[in-house]
């Protein structure tokens, strides 16, 4: 029977990478006798490409399924020499109990691999939560059994712990990948496709072993092959993984740019708002800052309606972002500039935007039948002044220039 539950704990594909320990003999004879060394090198190749694969969209993405895609492929890549009849030394000899450890460790350490993998490498939400701790980290527990039983403890209790340890891995990932598929998961279909060969192999074998009562000659044979297609379905299912995370990290920082956008642009006038323009006066310091109010707006609304209200609000902003300061309103009939030009330049930019507030909204608004005019606060800023105190120092002058008459910019030389 523990035969039987090695054979199953392999044969559904977990990792499908190793001669199981307890099946040696049958399989050295088969490695000394029918070994079939272009299929050893054509598997090696393969495991070499999705090393080099695994790499390359590594240093782009920086996922972590493909360091444990990897892990998997260096076990194979260590359990294929094993199984060969390479000279390994005089220690792991092919018929020794130093290279059957060897065999059995790194089929072990595949295994392992093969939880972590999974956890990284399914979508998120397809896996089951009860799942997601038991894929993490008890699966590394299996490595405790070949290095530690097969050392002192009896072959009956070694086997009977391995076995229990693989078919326990082997349930937990079929269970995950079963789960995964019927809540829609892509990335399921292909590691399913991509182990189903090997579990084919297998189940052939528990057919020789179990009803016809013959060893499965052709087993090595079979199951190289089987190998390379669950690297190469492996590899695909990686790509297929990969491009799809790109296009939804693309889409993320499209709609994260767009958030950004919508939270940092005044709707009405398509300027940059107050959390715009606070943001780049602490990233760049500018020489001056302005507050600019449409005079007598209220009267605007209450004598033509809202709606032309608006129209002069979204004129003025077409008006003020025209020059080579940086414009935002504020809120209400308020806006905001930044000056970085020249200092002595300063007072002619404002004077000039102000004055071309009344021209723009004569020519949009039309229907207004008098002349709508700005009033401005206009201040010098020192260098560690913040952007509160600049904005203060602003709106005084704004106040100012209300108080003696409006349609006129007063401005202080530092804030």
């Amino acid at each position: 029977m523990a035969r039987w539950a090695q054979a199953l704990a392999i044969g559904a594909g977990l990792l499908g990478s190793a001669v199981p320990a307890h099946a040696q003999s049958r399989f050295a004879d088969a490695t000394t006798m029918t070994w079939d060394g272009v299929l050893t090198g054509i598997f090696l190749g393969l495991l070499l490409f999705s090393l080099a694969y695994n790499a390359a969209f590594y240093a782009l993405l920086r996922e972590r399924f493909l360091i444990w895609q990897s892990g998997r492929a260096l076990a194979y890549f260590a359990l294929a020499i094993g199984l060969s009849p390479l000279a390994m030394g005089p220690i792991l000899a092919p018929d020794s109990f130093a290279r059957q450890v060897w065999i059995s460790f790194f089929f072990d350490l595949g295994v392992v691999v093969s939880g972590p993998f999974l956890r990284a490498y399914l979508e998120r939400d397809t896996i089951p939560r009860w799942a997601w701790p038991l894929l993490g980290w008890p699966p590394f527990l299996i490595l405790l059994t070949t290095p530690v039983t097969v050392m002192a403890a009896p072959p009956a209790l070694y086997f009977a712990l391995r076995n229990l340890a693989l078919l326990a891995m082997l349930i937990l990932c079929v269970t995950t990948i079963t789960i995964a598929l019927r809540r829609g998961s892509r990335t399921a279909r292909y590691q399913a496709a991509a182990w189903s060969g090997i579990g084919g192999v297998y189940g052939v074998s528990l057919l020789h072993d179990i009803i016809l009562k013959a060893p499965f000659e052709a087993f090595l044979f079979a199951l190289f092959p089987a190998l390379g297609l669950e690297v190469m379905l492996t590899a695909l299912g990686v790509l297929d993984r990969l491009v799809r995370l790109r296009r939804e990290r693309q889409e993320a920082r499209a709609q994260a740019e767009a958030m950004r956008v919508i939270a940092h642009t005044d709707p009405l006038t398509g300027l940059p708002n107050r959390r715009a323009i606070e943001e780049s006066y602490k990233g760049e310091a500018p020489v001056a800052i302005a507050i600019v109010d449409i005079d007598h707006f209220k009267a605007i609304n209450d004598r033509h309606g809202h709606d032309v209200g608006d129209r002069v609000i979204f004129a003025t902003g077409v008006a003020l972002g025209s020059g080579s300061a940086m414009a935002a309103r504020i809120g209400g009939e308020e806006f905001a500039l930044l000056f970085r030009c020249e200092a002595g330049a300063v007072a002619g930019e404002a004077e000039k935007l102000r004055r071309r507030v009344g021209a723009y909204i004569a020519q949009m608004v039309p229907s207004l039948q008098r002349p709508v005019t700005a009033s401005m606060g206009l201040v010098h800023i020192a260098r560690d002044t913040s952007f509160g105190a600049a904005m203060k120092s602003a709106d005084i002058n704004l106040y100012a220039a209300k108080e003696s008459g409006r349609d006129r910019v007063v401005f202080v030389e530092a804030a």
